[in-house]
């Protein structure tokens, strides 16, 4: 049996100083989700009630403990720089289109306006970016997010998981994560869950629809995935969602990178991701003794799995991205290595 395991599937900052910076979007209990009926163009949920408005919250931590200070929080909408110039409310300061609202001492966004109509049913892209300073050296960060839009139908199906936190860490020892469930615009009480760390069945926790994750899941990152179906007898699954949990305390991380001079999937031209183990504390890299390598890709809307590589890489293809309607999909690829010894 190998003596060490880690799986990875996120990008990270590797600091000058050895240390390294993780960035996510903490979502609150509210879906980044909304469904419109096409016929009435009714919205569900309704953003301008402000019990439905979801707040996307920015946190960066090291791995080192050290302390992290953010400045100039940006946000973007479809590409297009949000000006928050408005009225402040509660903290929120909206933006000139009246949709955001931001926190501007924390970078906190929450949207107040409704982002789908019956002429809007295309996904909408959040992006991030702030500038991280750690012992006196700036960094600058960013990171997106998407808005998934829908047409309503009668039997439009959308799941997806709130978590209490992506990041584990001494202050947060466990996340607790939840499914939710809609049909059309209204949400679903009763459905039945079946759970994944990445592509293993997690089946201690099927039917849970709310499960908690403790240190001892994971090793540096786990990608959690799970499948909705009407009922415990049901056959087929109605919805999937996935989100990563990372412990920013582990020892050992990978580090995924792009190997190949082709940094974006083009015809006939794939990208190739390989993976580093990197030394949490000092940042130096090791070297794995007998390694062995798995790499999943996955559909980063659908969470279907694209295919898998057990050699030290893996190429993405113009055939996982570009979808028959004409969109194109990002991937995300989940790494994972165990080996008898590291130096």
């Amino acid at each position: 049996m190998s003596k060490y395991s880690a799986q990875a599937g996120i990008t990270i900052r590797r600091l000058r100083n050895g240390d390294t910076l993780y960035l996510t979007l903490e979502i609150g209990d509210k879906p980044l989700f909304q469904a419109v009926d096409p016929q009435t163009g009714d919205v569900r949920p309704d953003w301008t009630v402000a019990a439905n408005q979801p707040v996307i919250t920015p946190n960066v931590s090291s791995t080192r403990g050290a302390t992290v200070n953010l400045a100039n929080h940006s946000w973007t909408h479809n590409g297009s720089v949000l000006n928050f110039n408005g009225a402040t409310t509660a903290g929120y300061t909206a933006d000139s289109t009246g949709k955001f609202a931001c926190n501007l001492t924390t970078g906190a966004l929450k949207i107040i306006g409704n982002l789908a109509s019956s002429s809007q049913m295309a996904n909408d892209t959040l992006q991030y970016s702030v500038d991280a300073t750690v012992a006196g050296v700036l960094y600058h960060l960013s990171k997106s997010v998407d808005v998934q839009i829908q047409a309503a139908g009668a039997s439009s199906y959308y799941g997806f998981i709130n978590a209490s936190t992506t990041q584990l860490d001494s202050a947060h020892a466990a996340a607790v994560l939840t499914a939710n469930l809609w049909l059309s615009t209204s949400p679903v009480n009763s459905f039945y869950v079946k759970w994944y760390k990445g592509s293993t069945p997690w089946t201690a926790m099927n039917g849970q629809q709310s499960v908690t994750v403790n240190r001892s899941d994971i090793d540096a990152t786990q990608l959690i995935i799970a499948e909705f179906y009407e009922n415990s007898s049901a056959a087929a699954y109605v919805a999937k969602a996935a989100i990563t949990i990372i412990d920013t305390l582990d020892e050992i991380l990978i580090v995924p990178y792009i190997s190949s001079a082709q940094k974006e999937v083009d015809t006939n031209k794939p990208v190739t991701v390989a993976a580093r183990l990197v030394k949490a504390s000092d940042g130096s890299t090791l070297t794995p003794s007998s390694p062995t390598y798995l790499f999943e890709k996955y559909d980063g809307t659908t969470w279907a799995k694209l295919g898998e590589s057990s050699s030290s890489s893996i190429n993405v293809t113009t055939a996982d991205t570009d979808q028959n309607d004409g969109t194109t999909h990002e991937v995300v690829v989940l790494v994972t290595i165990s080996c008898d010894s590291l130096t």
